[in-house]
């Protein structure tokens, strides 16, 4: 406000910039898992699109982000050459009932409480790694943790020290952690949400090692 009523006065002004980023918060499963039975679960497409519509994201963006920013996916920004409307919007609508016809396809079994069963009988369940620099998506995980619990989904929050993330990150040592969405304008020098080129490609350490 001290800004926009002096501009006039003081004779300067304010000009939008295009960020190359194309997301704030992506959530990233460990498709090269360890463990054969998470890797699979997190390998099925049903498993993550039904969590897709299980985030709340307009309810995220007016409570994290003020009302600035709108639901997207990993996808390049409309201001790219390689745009594309159906990436930037699918599986983005917030549909709880939508989200449970996804996921019965791989996890229908539940407990008493509703919550889904893995392939062991107990309690499917996984951890959601945060580095602590990056506070809005400390504030946003327990936003999507409350809509995941409502379709059976367990996910424990551990926000912790970045050096640490990235080494567990880099052992592929993790269930999933998030980041934000580089590669919204350069798509061929930042690839990395759209094929494992690098460490910093989250969901698929083992085949960037590859």
């Amino acid at each position: 406000p001290v800004f926009v009523q002096n501009a006039q006065a003081k004779g300067f002004g304010f000009f939008e910039t295009i960020p190359s980023s194309m997301n704030n918060m992506i959530i990233s499963f460990n498709l090269t898992h360890k463990n054969k039975d998470m890797r699979a679960i997190f390998q099925d497409i049903n498993f993550r699109i039904g969590l897709s519509h299980a985030i709340n994201r307009k309810e995220i963006i007016d409570t994290v982000w003020v009302g600035q920013g709108e639901p997207w996916q990993l996808a390049p920004r409309p201001t790219s050459p390689y745009y594309n409307e159906k990436l930037a919007k699918q599986y983005t609508e917030f549909d709880l009932k939508k989200a449970a016809e996804y996921l019965d396809k791989v996890l229908p079994k539940k407990d008493a409480n509703g919550m889904r069963l893995g392939p062991d009988g107990k309690v499917f369940s996984f951890t959601w790694e945060i580095s602590d620099t990056r506070t809005d998506s400390v504030a946003a995980a327990p936003l999507v943790q409350k809509t995941w619990k409502q379709v059976g989904i367990d996910v424990v929050i551990k926000v912790e020290d970045r050096a640490l993330m990235y080494t567990r990150k880099d052992a592929n040592d993790f269930d999933a952690m998030d980041w934000g969405g580089d590669g919204g304008l350069d798509v061929i020098l930042e690839p990395r949400w759209y094929f494992p080129y690098s460490t910093e490609s989250q969901y698929g350490i083992l085949w960037q090692y590859w």
